[in-house]
């Protein structure tokens, strides 16, 4: 099973991620604006890492998906400003993602950096710079360590950029840190094989939007069951009417966002939600069920450390409703365009 074993070796594969980012020597120079950019699971790990380079750098960051670049230009880049532009695609082929650099090629106030598992295609040629995980070669459909690995590796690009040793420090410690979580054996097979449960919603704020948005995708993707992602507190505004006794809400907390969070939780139970609490939670923080992570890193450097229990509750339930993870419908591991 292609899928859960890529799931289950990514600790390892962070490790090399981390050693050969920490070598790249990549330009830099001053840009008015960094744009963040991928299509799919591409664009929601853009949107994490450009919160995160805003974070850390300090730098108008922000994220969009390929097509808005030839789609909408003059909604995207102001004449006259410079931007860094990070193209994200694990194929190196995507089709919205070529256009787009071909579009902006020429343009002497756009630099690009394309982020890919492989180094050998038209993107990584057509990018100014690349940064290409070759190590990551995932034979599934649906995209998990490379997700998981390309935000780790912007992660620490965006460390050095800011010569931030404190972050550097702690990115160092991701890949045992998960590798703890794939061997602890505390995962979410209850929650994912109990087939009363109908509806799924996933709730992340901050750079953690973009790992709701992921795990929602991953779970449409593998089993085809009806879920949703919001802005954790935005839920309350009209989408929690649809919380009944078959619907699971997994909310990523944060050390930053936990007080709110309990107050979410408790609304979202009396409606009879099943409430599943991933993240760092202090003693007495209350869900029907609580997944603590470490708080031995910081808010903004444990997103990897997430993603195994997001990716193997999708694969869990597939398993459980005779999906095959390594055949999802309708897709195909490149979207081209005809």
């Amino acid at each position: 099973m292609h899928t859960y074993n890529e799931i289950m070796g990514q600790a390892d594969q962070l490790q090399r991620t981390y050693e050969l980012v920490t070598k790249l020597e990549i330009e830099h120079e001053a840009v008015d604006q960094v744009l963040f950019t991928g299509c799919g699971t591409s664009f929601y790990l853009a949107a994490s890492a450009a919160k995160y380079y805003q974070t850390v750098t300090g730098q108008f960051a922000s994220a969009l998906p390929a097509s808005e670049f030839f789609l909408h230009t003059s909604t995207v880049i102001v004449p006259g400003k410079k931007y860094l532009v990070i193209a994200i695609s694990r194929s190196g082929t995507t089709s919205e993602i070529l256009i787009a650099l071909n579009h902006l090629k020429g343009n002497t106030n756009i630099r690009t950096l394309a982020v890919t598992c492989n180094g050998d295609t038209p993107m990584a040629e057509t990018g100014d710079q690349v940064i290409a995980l070759d190590h990551i070669s995932e034979k599934s459909v649906v995209m998990t360590q490379s997700f998981s690995n390309m935000l780790f590796a912007l992660e620490v690009f965006t460390a050095k950029q800011a010569n931030s040793s404190q972050n550097l420090d702690e990115l160092k410690l991701v890949p045992e840190l998960v590798g703890r979580v794939l061997s602890s054996g505390e995962l979410i097979e209850n929650v994912a094989e109990d087939l009363t449960k109908k509806r799924f919603i996933f709730l992340g704020s901050g750079s953690y939007n973009g790992l709701a948005k992921e795990a929602t995708l991953k779970l449409k993707e593998m089993t085809q069951t009806e879920c949703e992602s919001y802005s954790s507190m935005e839920f309350r505004h009209g989408p929690i009417s649809i919380v009944d006794n078959s619907t699971v809400v997994v909310l990523l907390t944060q050390r930053e966002t936990v007080d709110y969070d309990q107050q979410l939780v408790k609304d979202i139970q009396r409606l009879s939600g099943y409430v599943v609490a991933i993240g760092p939670v202090p003693t007495g923080f209350e869900a029907d069920k609580v997944i603590e992570l470490t708080n031995e890193i910081s808010d903004m450097n444990r997103h990897s450390i997430y993603v195994p229990y997001l990716q193997l509750l999708a694969y869990q339930r597939a398993m459980k409703l005779g999906f095959d993870p390594d055949k999802p419908r309708n897709l195909t591991q490149v979207v081209t365009l005809s």
